[in-house]
């Protein structure tokens, strides 16, 4: 038992656990009040893996890394967003989770919608804008097949260590397959995590149209 578990482990330490393929295709700035905000399009999400690991009773997760640039490519502003993704095996639904709130979606085809069409992403105050000139936005994106705090939770399914759950938490890990979260592991893929990065167009603040026109 000792060497399995040990071979567990190893597998955990040189598998690859992040970086399912896709793309950001459009980055498009708006005014939410005083943010500004924008409009993200998508293609690929969720991913193969990303799947894969989601109905194996696991989190997956895609970063969002949010920067407002100045015309000398000068940092005013920054935002992080992670947005975790859940297939409930008992509801049979899929589930979204990001700044304080979950959305919960029937079919992957909804879910698929949903992702390919992010609205509303906050990046900055619309106070850090300069009166004059003018500024973009990069939007950083890396996806995970399996969320970076769900990783320790995962390892000790694995090797058979269970932490007591937090008061609340379901008890999903009892469904998940080890097999499944074998091969999963063993089908890692190339090194490293894989993302990528946009620039929406340069604007001004008198240029930057409310979200809801």
């Amino acid at each position: 038992m000792a060497c399995l578990s040990g071979l567990m482990c190893l597998v955990l330490g040189t598998a690859v656990l992040a970086a399912e393929p896709a793309q950001l295709v459009q980055v498009t700035p708006n005014r939410a009040g005083n943010l500004v905000v924008c409009g993200l399009r998508t293609v690929g999400l969720p991913g193969e893996k990303q799947l894969q690991s989601m109905r194996s009773g696991l989190v997956s997760a895609v970063e969002l890394d949010l920067a407002l640039l100045d015309e000398n490519d000068k940092l005013l502003a920054t935002n992080s967003i992670s947005l975790r993704m859940a297939f409930d095996l008992w509801d049979e639904v899929f589930s979204v989770s990001g700044d304080g709130r979950e959305r919960r979606f029937q079919s992957l085809a909804d879910l698929q919608a949903y992702l390919a069409d992010l609205v509303g992403v906050p990046v900055a105050p619309t106070e850090v804008m300069p009166d004059d000139g003018r500024v973009r936005i990069k939007v950083g994106l890396v996806v995970h097949a399996i969320a970076p705090d769900e990783q320790q939770r995962v390892e000790d399914v694995i090797v058979g260590q269970q932490r007591r759950p937090r008061e609340g938490q379901d008890r999903q890990e009892a469904s998940v397959s080890l097999g499944r979260l074998m091969r999963l592991f063993y089908k890692g893929g190339s090194e490293g995590e894989q993302g990528q990065q946009s620039l929406s167009r340069w604007f001004t603040s008198k240029e930057l149209p409310d979200a809801t026109d």
